[in-house]
């Protein structure tokens, strides 16, 4: 298969970047790079997806990261994963030797999966802040996205996803949904939550989003960029922290910021190099002048990993949320970073002692009596509704294609990219019937001939 043809197949079935960012694939993989990398260092803890893929579909993420490196022109192909993935070595290792890639195998440290350290762990080069892997010669594929593309070069779109659901439930596991597939079903299949009046955290306790209640995780859809539902007893530490409002948080920051440089001197992406200081934005946000100082404006810079948060903060204050504040403050009024973007070498030293240890990092987040909970496969469901998002992925929403009461397959595409727009299409997970079609398509499940 040449380039063109590569391209065009990812494009056709509405690859995104499943490892939570959800850039349309097709876009990623149009430019050149000396290197790529499958990543499949899950590094948020309870999460195991990356590794139930790897267990799996080694050989076919495998094929597609060779089909990639082929068409980048790349001259090395590298397949990562973290040493205690035990049960996923052998199937990548024999992978890898069929399709000629290397295999790299990463100690259990956070955030081992970010892609931007994942270069730096592989090749020694730091992305320049606010860049991408490209601008370091790599391009990086989350090993559920490269599974997709190895379907999507067999004809099939994106219909469903796999992830992980874990916490309080009664049977944590891995499950397989057709995109769309509302939260509270994945729920139900690992049995329903163990205590009463649950919250959830859709994704990983460090960078995912708070879901109040069961009524409102109804509301909620599976997205091709979703990895995981976590179910946790209200009051836990990571439920208390996410319900803070701005103001809170800015007289938190004012009264106990101690300006000790920890949230800087740990942050991932200050450790590769770039210029970003938390302590600095934090000093700033507390006195109420973010808006006006150009410390404010490196929140841009965050990678909203929560190590500062999460781990490194005395006090127990916010700079990964506020940093996500200020962001959305600074989007808003259309103020961008206008300062350096270049790396400082001399930055890097400490790295190497200042990895953050998984278990370490579940300790703080009071997670630990999870880590070890098995997550079987718990099979593929089969919604009677799903509500297939136009939406949830970098760029513009898709163009509906269907309308009420017409008849689709699986598989069938129903939403398109948008003339001259960066965007990913949607399709269909189940034979049925449009039920409405507003940011979202909704499906009913209906067998016809």
């Amino acid at each position: 298969m040449d380039r063109v043809q590569f391209i065009e197949a990812v494009r056709a079935a509405g690859v995104v970047g499943e490892g939570g960012a959800g850039f349309p694939a097709h876009v990623k993989y149009a430019g050149s790079a000396d290197t790529v990398i499958a990543n499949g260092c899950e590094c948020e803890p309870l999460l195991h997806t990356d590794r139930h893929h790897m267990e799996r579909d080694a050989r076919a993420a495998a094929g597609a990261l060779a089909e990639l490196k082929r068409a980048s022109g790349a001259g090395r192909g590298i397949f990562a994963l973290k040493k205690k993935q035990t049960r996923a070595i052998p199937q990548v290792r024999e992978a890898c030797g069929d399709f000629g890639l290397e295999m790299a195998l990463l100690e259990d440290f956070y955030p081992a999966g970010d892609e931007q350290i994942l270069v730096r762990e592989l090749t020694g080069r730091s992305v320049p802040a606010l860049g991408i892997p490209l601008q370091a010669g790599c391009m990086v594929a989350n090993v559920g996205t490269l599974v997709s593309v190895d379907a999507a070069l067999r004809g099939a779109s994106v219909t469903h996803k796999t992830l992980t659901v874990t916490g309080e439930v009664r049977q944590p596991g891995i499950v397989r949904v057709p995109v769309g597939t509302s939260m509270d079903e994945c729920l139900a299949a690992a049995g329903g939550a163990l205590v009463a009046d649950p919250v959830f955290i859709l994704g990983g306790p460090m960078m995912g989003r708070l879901v109040e209640n069961e009524a409102t995780l109804k509301k909620e859809h599976v997205a091709k960029t979703d990895g995981g539902l976590i179910a946790l007893p209200r009051g836990h530490c990571l439920h208390l922290n996410a319900s803070q409002n701005v103001e809170r948080m800015r007289r938190r920051a004012a009264a106990a910021c101690i300006q000790c440089r920890f949230c800087s001197d740990l942050c991932p992406r200050m450790l590769i190099g770039q210029p970003f200081e938390t302590h600095r934005v934090m000093r700033v946000f507390g006195a109420g002048a973010e808006m006006e100082s150009e410390a404010g404006r490196k929140a841009h810079l965050c990678s909203g990993c929560g190590v500062c948060e999460h781990y490194a903060c005395p006090m127990r204050l916010s700079p990964r949320r506020v940093n996500q504040a200020i962001k959305q403050a600074l989007n808003n009024a259309k103020i961008l970073y206008d300062g350096p973007r270049g790396t400082k070498e001399e930055q890097t030293r400490p790295r190497e002692y200042r990895k953050i240890p998984l278990s370490r990092l579940a300790s703080r987040l009071g997670v630990s009596r999870y880590m070890g909970l098995e997550t079987p496969d718990l099979g593929t469901l089969k919604p009677d509704v799903i509500r297939v998002p136009l939406g949830r992925h970098i760029g513009a929403p898709a163009l509906p294609l269907v309308l009420p009461g017409q008849k689709v397959r699986s598989g069938e595409c129903i939403g398109e990219i948008p003339e001259k727009s960066l965007g990913a299409r949607a399709h269909a997970g189940i034979n049925g019937v449009v039920v409405s079609v507003d940011d979202a398509v909704t499906i009913r499940s209906e067998e016809y001939a």
